[in-house]
């Protein structure tokens, strides 16, 4: 701690660097795989609240359902690619990989309670 100057900075090693994309792009893959899952559970949810409103609403809310929450998706996992990797190079993906998991588990936990209640409901 003598010897160091205080404007020198850490550097990782490039191994673990590189350990680290890696790992980022393969949570990337695996959360927008989820996040496929979490749609096709939305929209099930959506149609088993719609026997209410009858038959012919039911096809267009099922269409245009999957389209919104499909762009919201996609938005998502644009966004979250860039969310990890800047994560890498500001040394804290780790954590930010646990906020995005947390957070996708949040969205497909209301999905399935909204089945339930549904369930429930009718």
């Amino acid at each position: 701690m003598m010897n160091q100057r205080p404007y020198e900075e850490h550097t990782r090693p490039a191994w673990r660097t590189a350990f680290n994309y890696v790992a980022c792009y393969v949570f990337w893959l695996a959360y927008g795989a989820l996040s496929f899952w979490t749609i096709l559970e939305y929209r099930d949810a959506v149609l088993s609240l719609l026997p209410v409103i009858g038959p012919w609403v039911m096809g267009a809310v099922d269409k245009f359902g999957l389209l919104l929450f499909g762009l919201v998706a996609l938005i998502w996992v644009l966004y979250l690619e860039h969310y990890l990797r800047t994560g890498v190079e500001a040394n804290r993906f780790w954590r930010r990989v646990l906020i995005a998991g947390a957070g996708q588990g949040i969205v497909l936990a209301v999905a399935l309670g909204l089945q339930v209640a549904a369930g429930l409901l009718l």
